[in-house]
């Protein structure tokens, strides 16, 4: 009985230190000198979440009433990380002056109204076509009605948007695998900084994925049609799973989600729209490189067999990869009767192995599909921890440090899974067999 006491006692310690350091994130993500005690609260937070996965002692309702919390806590943190809020903001201000957000880039002669404001001063992006899918910019748009000449209401009302929809996507992951597993993503330090903090679409999509595993797992092939459109409405890759479901239930997967496209669609639709929205994704394709490990890889190796720089070719020819790959994909999925979850898991991991720009926020889909079955996915969680390093590439701290170790270690970490299977058992726990045909 000492014993039993003594366990529980060493629990609820560990559990309040990790809730008082993982509440303590909104106040280091605030200020940027204090920025690289954010990445030592997040490591530390994420040993905390990893010893509490361990003993598996916290009930579902625990971890929900502590991911509302957590989120709370972070929603005053300003656009301080990252300033996509501002375009967000933006091109829902824009639709209620009755212009179409993907007509002119927000530098053009046409908007000169628009630019003595600092909202413009704000953007980063002046010289680019909006590249947000229509679901976005509706809720870019809800947005925009609040704002009031200050983006600050519009941030806020927005952030609120996505809070909501996020905590639904946990509830939702809550049906789809130990409760445990749940914490990993409900109290996931770059997940809170990402959704709550910064207000990413990312918050949206990972609610939408999450939904299109249930319905796949529940047979509901309209429902999965309708998430998977949805989320290819909120980021444009997602499209990409829509053979997944042809597989698994034919056609009556595809009109579902087809009117939605059509629909969200309609009122976007121009000439110009599609044209313009690939210009400006091959132009960050082309121009910008962050956090990508595997590129940063390849493109050293080549200059110090070369002596020259080849980014300009890498990235075409990486994009070029992962759409070759796409077949490979589909039949590597009908030949091994990949649950839903992992194929979805695959391609999107695929996509961002060969992607030049791998933003923090990229991966909280990931991390969520990764966390969704029995087994964590641990690669895609260490990358995650490791990603949050990089926000200190801004306040001329470390950089590289965080690629090499965050890409270098998930690729250590998927290596010991694949080829030490006992050692793992004996170190992160026993595992059912994951479920194939169900999901």
């Amino acid at each position: 009985m000492p014993g039993s006491r003594q366990v529980r006692f060493s629990t609820q310690t560990l559990l309040v230190c990790t809730g008082i350091v993982l509440l303590s994130g909104p106040l280091w993500a605030a200020f940027r000198a204090t920025w690289p005690v954010l990445v030592g609260a997040s490591f530390l937070g994420g040993a905390g979440l990893l010893l509490l996965w361990r003993r598996d002692v916290l009930s579902v309702r625990a971890v929900l009433w502590g991911a509302l919390l957590l989120r709370i806590a972070y929603l005053p943190v300003g656009p301080g990380l990252t300033d996509d809020l501002y375009r967000y903001i933006w091109d829902g201000w824009l639709q209620w002056e009755g212009i179409n957000p993907y007509r002119f880039v927000p530098s053009d002669s046409a908007l000169v109204s628009y630019q003595d404001t600092s909202l413009y001063e704000s953007l980063n992006s002046q010289e680019y076509y909006s590249i947000y899918p229509p679901l976005s910019q509706l809720f870019f748009a809800l947005g925009g009605l609040a704002y009031d000449g200050h983006w600050a209401t519009s941030y806020y009302v927005l952030k609120t948007l996505f809070v909501g929809v996020e905590c639904i996507g946990v509830v939702v992951l809550t049906r789809l695998t130990s409760t445990r597993n749940v914490l990993l993503y409900a109290w996931n330090p770059l997940v809170l900084i990402e959704t709550a903090g910064q207000g990413h679409t990312e918050a949206l999509l990972a609610l939408l994925l999450l939904t299109a595993v249930w319905a796949v797992r529940r047979r509901y092939g309209a429902c999965a049609s309708l998430a998977i459109a949805g989320a290819g409405l909120v980021k444009i890759y997602p499209f990409a799973l829509g053979p997944f479901l042809l597989r698994r239930f034919g056609w009556r997967a595809v009109w579902p989600g087809a009117l939605l496209v059509a629909g969200l669609s309609l009122p976007y639709a121009a000439p110009y729209a599609v044209p313009h929205i690939k210009a400006s994704v091959d132009l960050f394709a082309k121009l910008f490189e962050f956090n990508a490990g595997p590129y940063y890889a390849v493109k050293h190796v080549l200059w110090l067999w070369t002596g020259a720089d080849w980014s300009k070719t890498i990235g075409p020819l990486f994009r070029g990869l992962f759409l070759a790959s796409l077949p490979v994909l589909y039949g590597l999925d009908a030949w091994y009767k990949w649950s839903f979850r992992r194929a979805c898991l695959v391609l999107i991991g695929t996509l961002f192995v060969l992607s030049t720009t791998v933003h923090p926020w990229y991966l909280v889909p990931v991390i969520a599909l990764g966390v969704a079955g029995p087994r964590p996915s641990w690669p895609w969680l260490w990358l995650g921890l490791c990603s949050i390093g990089t926000y200190l590439f801004y306040v001329d701290g470390p950089y590289w440090v965080w690629i090499w170790t965050g890409w270098g270690g998930a690729t250590v970490i998927a290596l010991f899974r694949l080829y030490a299977p006992g050692l793992r058992r004996y170190v992160l726990g026993d595992y059912r067999a994951e479920p194939s045909a169900a999901e």
